[in-house]
């Protein structure tokens, strides 16, 4: 590994941010900085034989301290939260999704941004902000490396000739979120609709994984509690299997056919070339479309439950007919640039050489300038923002 002290890394939200982190921590080595304890933690036991450096923070204020001790230059991002120390890079953790993510007025803040395929910045470029970005390029998705390379670990959940459905549901927003998705109570997740009328239909028949999404909101008797109450009541156990993990794609590979919803996993999982069914979360509301700027893109690669009596005849047919096969290939093609396990080294060489440009920078300057860039791009973009939200609001990039 070449130790780059002067790189860091800002994880906020959940574990599921790690995976493209990891991927770069070998090459540039550096510091993992973090508030989250479940971050934290979860480093520190899944990651250990990595020796990465990471520090635990109360607050931003301390993380902003510990870049000017560390003299840290280079602060790479894999969502969309950002420091006012040292040049930005954002890489996204979740870059494919056709959730409204990645055409966020945010990503005008950052000083190089790095696109997973052509889908992501056309996303960009539709909301008007691509024109905006200082730096950019596109460079793939290194976070399929090792299953390209053969490297990905694998621990398989079950021993036995049955079909093995994958469910992964996305994220149950909260109320923030759902201020915005005033149609569906549960945002753009499936997880609360269909969790149960799925288990009940495929258990008997079938191996199923649950993989949550890692941003998992508890409370007492949740939609997580009644699936694990559902899965005893059924005595399913050896057939149904609840997993919470910052990496699906050994779920994946493990698997005949995934049901998801509306979540980047949907276009890790078209690598896979196999056949998917999309959960809706709202059936009277969300509809099949082209358009790359809708949410349900994606739909146009399988079939779509809108009640629960579909739920086995869509799996079985599925199983026995890949009939969307060649649109989806279309589809993973266009969001997904070069899948050829060098997605990596696409990435590390960009950021060592965006970090060169800076190297004879003397480091206070290279603070003060980086700070008042970061403070000029954050307010642009709140006034962007008010501008969408009052005279565009049917438009994207809000």
């Amino acid at each position: 590994m070449k130790d780059k002290t002067d790189i860091g890394y800002y994880l906020v939200t959940d574990i599921q941010h790690l995976p493209p982190v990891i991927r770069l921590y070998p090459y540039l080595g550096g510091i993992i900085f973090t508030c989250n304890k479940k971050i934290f933690n979860y480093l520190q036991e899944k990651y250990q034989d990595l020796n990465i450096k990471a520090y635990l923070c109360k607050n931003t204020r301390e993380i902003h301290k510990l870049i000017l001790k560390n003299r840290i230059r280079i602060m790479i991002y894999p969502s969309y939260h950002v420091l006012f120390l040292g040049k930005a890079i954002q890489i996204f953790h979740g870059g494919l999704s056709d959730k409204n993510y990645v055409e966020s007025v945010k990503v005008i803040v950052y000083d190089l941004v790095l696109f997973p395929g052509e889908k992501t910045k056309d996303k960009v470029a539709r909301s008007g902000y691509l024109k905006y970005l200082r730096e950019w390029k596109i460079i793939g998705y290194p976070k399929f490396d090792p299953l390209v390379n053969m490297q990905l670990e694998v621990k398989q959940l079950f021993n036995n000739k049955r079909k093995t459905i994958l469910y992964a549901p996305t994220w149950v927003s909260q109320k923030t979120r759902l201020k915005m998705i005033k149609f569906s109570p549960y945002g753009e997740s499936s997880l609360e609709l269909w969790a149960k009328p799925i288990i009940r239909a495929l258990q008997q028949n079938y191996n199923l994984i649950i993989k949550y999404h890692s941003r998992i909101y508890r409370k007492p008797d949740d939609i997580y509690d009644q699936v694990e109450g559902l899965i005893a009541e059924l005595d399913a156990a050896e057939r149904v299997k609840v997993v919470v993990d910052d990496n699906i794609l050994s779920y994946m590979y493990q698997a005949d056919l995934m049901i998801s919803d509306i979540s980047t996993a949907c276009y890790e999982w078209f690598h896979f070339n196999r056949p998917i069914i999309f959960a809706n979360p709202a059936p009277e509301h969300y509809q099949v479309s082209e358009d790359i700027s809708s949410n349900t893109y994606a739909w146009q690669c399988g079939d779509v439950i809108n009640k629960s009596e579909d739920i086995l005849p869509l799996v079985e047919r599925n199983l026995e007919n890949d009939i969307h096969q060649g649109i989806r290939n279309k589809i993973f093609n266009y969001t997904v640039f070069q899948p050829d396990g060098k997605a990596t080294a696409r990435q590390v060489t960009e950021i060592l050489d965006f970090a060169a440009k800076y190297k004879n920078t003397p480091y206070l300057w290279l603070i003060f300038t980086s700070y008042l860039f970061r403070r000029y791009r954050r307010n642009l973009s709140k006034i962007k923002n008010w501008y969408y939200h009052r005279f565009r609001k049917n438009k994207i990039g809000k």
